[in-house]
């Protein structure tokens, strides 16, 4: 028991710098540009559809297959996949080429999600130490963004030099992460019950969302990714319009692959103070505020882009990352007890499913509002922006009104982080 003991404190240990090596994406601030040195524009916007039809596809059944076969195979799987498309991303020169390796890298983030949290959350509780996880997932949080951040930075200076050296050294940090799961070991499951089939495992699970919180946080996350990722689509388009006055023509030079780095490399950042300064902020304001509170800056810096085009508003962007990684520990944490062990990885595929899902929905929608646009202008980008707080603010008031008449279990949550009488 003394030596199994050992080696699941060695997963929490380990457990932030796995972290850290699955989110060194060096390519993340030059992709667009990478595929478009190889491929038509057009090929280069399927490649991307490519992407997000496979992450659709497979983010249930890679929860299911960590429920049911283990929480270090998945991570393992999803770690070499990862190799295998950063590998196809160095040499290739095709767009057949470029769709493998597109799909492959889908399914190594499709199989990693989830299955990492639940990972973490079994080695606490089998250790008796569950109510520690929003306490280690936080600083988990703060390695993955900080390393995000580097690699951003790091990505769009070679980018200058070769777009492929980016994709090189995330093949190196996704080997350090496939190193990782062979240390680690796999933590007992909560229960020893016969597992379930996909069908029932799927429905069971779902209906933990009729839980008064698990409801409510499904349709937080479900906004605030949706929300995160709006700045995220449309800074790129920004930086061009900036580009096309002359005071700020620099951005759209060949230095696109430093000033997107740059960028997206300070978001990131913000995103290591926001995983940082969350364990604070739940003990001072508590979970319910704390979420709605991440929302709220979203909307700031999607209201201020959609205002005016200013390089001042970049500063906005850089805030991106802050809302959603203040809030993603105390969401986990709040998430966790409430589900057992074999659905855990389930549940949370199935959210992200849903806010995946819905993003998809709505940019398409939001794309109608530019099909007239012959080109890229300010207005079109400008009003898709602004539909999208508008949307936003209705859409928050809502879930702050329904947070009102569950205030109770926001209130269970507020000693999670406390030892158990148990």
């Amino acid at each position: 028991m003394k030596k199994g003991h050992s080696a699941l404190e060695r997963n929490v240990e380990l457990y932030p710098r796995y972290k850290a090596a699955t989110s060194i994406l060096p390519w993340l601030p030059v992709f667009f540009l990478f595929f478009i040195q190889r491929v038509s524009m057009g090929d280069a916007v399927l490649l991307g559809s490519a992407y997000y039809f496979a992450v659709f596809i497979l983010e249930v059944p890679s929860g299911y297959c960590s429920d049911r076969f283990g929480r270090r195979p998945t991570l393992m799987l999803a770690s070499i996949m990862t190799v295998i498309s950063c590998f196809i991303f160095v040499v290739a020169n095709s767009f057949g080429a470029l769709v493998a390796a597109q799909i492959m890298l889908a399914a190594g983030i499709a199989f990693q999600s989830g299955s990492d949290s639940a990972l973490l959350y079994d080695s606490l509780r089998t250790l008796k130490r569950e109510h520690e996880y929003t306490l280690h997932e936080t600083v988990a949080q703060k390695w993955s963004m900080t390393a995000l951040a580097c690699s951003c930075l790091v990505g769009g200076a070679l980018g200058v030099l070769d777009l492929r050296l980016a994709y090189a050294i995330a093949l190196v940090a996704a080997i350090a992460a496939v190193i990782y799961c062979v240390m680690f070991v796999e933590p007992p499951m909560e229960t020893e019950a016969e597992p379930n089939g996909f069908v029932r495992q799927i429905s069971s699970t779902v209906g933990y969302f009729a839980h008064p919180l698990l409801g409510w946080i499904l349709a937080f996350f479900v906004l605030g990714f949706s929300l995160e990722h709006v700045p995220y689509e449309f800074y790129q388009p920004y930086l061009k319009l900036l580009g096309q006055n002359t005071v700020t023509g620099w951005l759209s030079s060949d230095s696109a692959p430093m000033v997107s780095g740059v960028v997206m490399g300070i978001s990131m950042f913000g995103g290591a103070i926001g995983a940082a300064i969350s364990q604070r902020l739940i003990d001072h304001i508590g979970l319910r505020a704390l979420l709605i509170a991440s929302i709220s800056i979203q909307l700031i810096i999607i209201a201020g882009l959609s205002l005016v085009l200013h390089p001042i508003m970049l500063v906005l962007v850089m805030f991106r990352n802050f809302s959603m990684s203040m809030a993603q520990g105390p969401m986990l944490g709040a998430i966790a007890p409430h589900v057992p062990s074999a659905q855990r990885a389930t549940l949370l595929s199935i959210l992200s499913l849903a806010g995946r899902a819905t993003f998809s929905i709505s940019l398409a929608m939001l794309s109608m509002l530019v099909i007239g646009a012959e080109a890229l202008n300010w207005h079109a980008l400008s009003q898709a922006l602004a539909t999208s707080a508008l949307v936003g603010v209705v859409s928050l008031a809502l879930l702050f009104f329904w947070s009102r008449h569950i205030i109770k279990e926001f209130s269970l949550t507020s000693d999670i982080n406390k030892p158990t009488s148990s």
